[in-house]
Parts: structure tokens; sequence; C-alpha cells
């Protein structure tokens, strides 16, 4: 766990990350576009055709939906570090 979680969560918006929730059995890819206090809109092309699997024509007529995703959702999410930004925090 990050030492200062709201800095953490800063971080995130334009990151490119991985995310698992329970709802499905796999990981989505995706960008973090915006973040709030208790989650973020994700956009995912993969994410949002397993919903639309999922939800029939609930969706249909949404041309380029975004996902909004709370932490407590999150079973786990991977972003990239960059290689000086992760020596520097290990050091």
């Amino acid at each position: 766990m990050p030492s200062n979680p709201s800095a953490f969560k800063g971080t995130l918006a334009g990151k490119s990350v991985i995310v698992k929730i329970s709802l499905f059995s796999r990981a989505f890819s995706g960008t973090i576009i915006a973040v709030d206090e208790t989650g973020f809109c994700f956009v995912s092309d993969a994410m949002v055709a397993a919903l639309r699997e999922t939800t029939g024509s609930a969706m249909a007529s949404m041309d380029s939906p975004s996902v909004y995703l709370t932490f407590a959702s999150l079973e786990w999410l991977v972003s990239n570090q960059l290689k000086a930004a992760a020596a520097s925090a290990s050091a």
C-alpha cells in the first residue's frame, strides 16, 4: 500500500492500467481518464464489449462509454511505473 493513498490516486489519471474486478473472470486493460475520492473513470474497449454482452441492448445506444469503477470493487490494479521512479522508490 502506498504511504500516501491520496497522492497515489492522483497519479493514476492518464495512466494505462490493467484492472481486475470480481464481476468478470478476466482482467481488462485500458486508460484511467479521471479520478475522484472513491473511484475512477476507465476507458477500455474490451471491458465495454464484455459489458455489452452482459447487458444486452441496454448499452446499444452508447457510442463511447467509459466505466466508473470504485476502488473498493478492484481485486487488483497494475500500472506502469517509470524505471527511474521505481529505482528511486526502492533506494
